[in-house]
């Protein structure tokens, strides 16, 4: 497992009234260790513990510390590699108080960055907005704009022309003020003369900043990242894990930049050309906004509908039945959740008007005990099968899919979801190798199509949506055959519409 961060420095409590390492003079040295997926570890060559507060720990006790107990650090020689503060912390080391040497160690949950100490005052719960760098995602954005010209050459001397262009797109949305801008670095803002130098270099970097409407905590800003990651990781269809997130605080007129760690999962792999993406910032800058504000509205009302799918973007499953009952069981949330605003099918109030047919059957007096326990045992009896949801969840797709083929799939997907779920995978007497095969193929058609329906739910056109279903290279290469093989084949023509 890399580390993205492994530095030696020296470790105090922070801001502590008393004690003997409540400062950067007592403190103790150790090693600071980050993982790519966050995880946070703190292994110290002493103690931070003295008789002056005494803290014992039982064998048997819970070892979270209190939220107020936090540790500063300096990393580096005289903090030229930064400053941390680490908080939710939890004791990790199993010492007894006459062990000699005393070796703690710590894990926490969060861990704030910055270039320089860490004020007395510094309080997590003001910050103002956010600042995400968007490396890695130059497929996506489409905005490069540093434009180098022709060389020019008179004699022994060449010169050649160099200009760039600054992009801000700016969104503002009921929760936050949003923009999408560059920055160029490596060319110095103040040039008040021309010199010689051996090397330059210019490069161009991509920030998303995400300005609250009102001062938000530090749970509801980590939780806007963590939106904005997935909406992204949506559109362009692959899990791509952002950058570590600037949490931007302001001192006065100065602005101070502190980076968050926290545990996150696993690294996102690099994303593939831009033809094998789901949309592209260009195809969609002046609905971005729009498309932010819809996901996060969404996610809440939905909840464990989309966060199913999004963590199984997050990290892929392993075993193709897995993923099957994972994507069934994210359509069904979402579907259920339809029904309770009341969209309900034709099927559902056909089996109600039914019920209440037959209830009334029963209304003489004598009937009561009977009709109340009839009515419990009919409770449900009018929901839709799993195959009516799976149908009508994606008859809301704009592609023209064939009723009967739709049907079919949809019956096989709850025969299949029913076979794991009561007979324990594949019935007697099936091969094991034809009954995966079909789960996997089920899985692979259940995971595109659920896909295009969140981009939908969300506002992405369905123009949008037909192209990269029927005409784009991922398409054409990946999901059309996806979806001939569970016998879906989808118009390739605008006859679609």
């Amino acid at each position: 497992m890399a580390n993205i961060l492994d530095e030696r420095g020296l470790f105090w409590w922070f801001k502590e009234g008393c004690g003997n390492t409540a400062s950067l003079e007592t403190s103790i040295p150790g090693t600071l260790t980050i993982s790519e997926e966050g995880h946070i570890n703190l292994q110290l060559e002493g103690s931070l513990w003295y008789e002056s507060p005494k803290v014992g720990f039982d064998w048997g006790e819970w070892r979270w510390l209190p939220d107020e107990k936090r540790i500063a650090g300096r990393l580096g020689d005289d903090g030229d590699r930064g400053y941390v503060l680490l908080s939710s912390l939890l004791r990790t080391d199993l010492s007894l108080e006459d062990d000699k040497p005393i070796r703690q160690s710590y894990k926490a949950s969060l861990c704030f960055k910055n270039d320089f100490a860490f004020s007395l005052d510094f309080d997590p719960e003001s910050f103002h907005e956010l600042r995400i760098e968007l490396e890695g995602l130059e497929e996506w954005l489409q905005l490069n704009s540093i434009n180098v010209g022709c060389e020019f050459r008179d004699g022994d001397h060449t010169e050649f022309k160099i200009s760039y262009k600054n992009h801000k797109f700016e969104y503002k949305t009921p929760m936050a003020t949003v923009s999408i801008e560059n920055l160029i670095l490596g060319i110095s803002p103040i040039r008040l003369f021309d010199r010689l130098d051996a090397e330059v270099n210019i490069r161009q970097t991509n920030w998303l900043v995400y300005t609250p409407a009102k001062q938000s905590t530090l749970i509801e800003l980590r939780a806007a990242f963590l939106r904005i990651e997935e909406l992204i990781a949506l559109l362009v269809g692959q899990y791509f894990r952002l950058d570590w997130p600037n949490f931007v605080g302001r001192n006065g007129e100065i602005e101070t930049w502190y980076k968050l760690y926290f545990f996150r999962g696993p690294k996102g792999e690099k994303l593939p050309y831009s033809f094998f993406l789901w949309t592209t910032f260009g195809a969609l800058h002046g609905a971005f906004g729009d498309l932010l504000d819809r996901w996060q509205t969404n996610v809440a009302k939905y909840g464990a509908g989309y966060e199913l799918y999004i963590a199984s973007m997050q990290k892929p499953l392993l075993h193709p039945e897995h993923e099957f009952v994972n994507l069934v069981w994210a359509i069904e949330s979402v579907h259920r959740t339809w029904q309770r605003e009341g969209d309900e099918s034709a099927h559902v109030v056909n089996g109600m008007t039914k019920i209440e047919h037959v209830l009334k059957r029963f209304s003489e007096p004598d009937d009561k005990q009977l009709r109340q326990w009839l009515r419990g045992k009919l409770k449900y009896a009018y929901e839709p099968t799993l195959e009516e949801r799976i149908y009508e969840a994606f008859k809301r797709l704009p592609f023209g899919i064939d009723s009967g083929q739709l049907r079919s799939f949809a019956m096989r997907c709850a025969k299949r979801r029913n076979d794991i779920s009561h007979e324990g995978g594949r019935r007697p007497g099936e091969d094991l190798e034809i009954f995966r095969t079909d789960i996997r193929e089920l899985a692979e058609a259940l995971r595109y199509l659920f896909h295009a329906l969140l981009l939908l739910e969300i506002g992405i056109g369905s123009d949008i949506l037909r192209k990269v279903i029927t005409r784009s290279p991922l398409g054409q290469t990946r999901i059309l055959p996806c979806l001939r093989d569970v016998q879906i084949d989808l118009p390739t023509s605008d006859s679609a519409r």
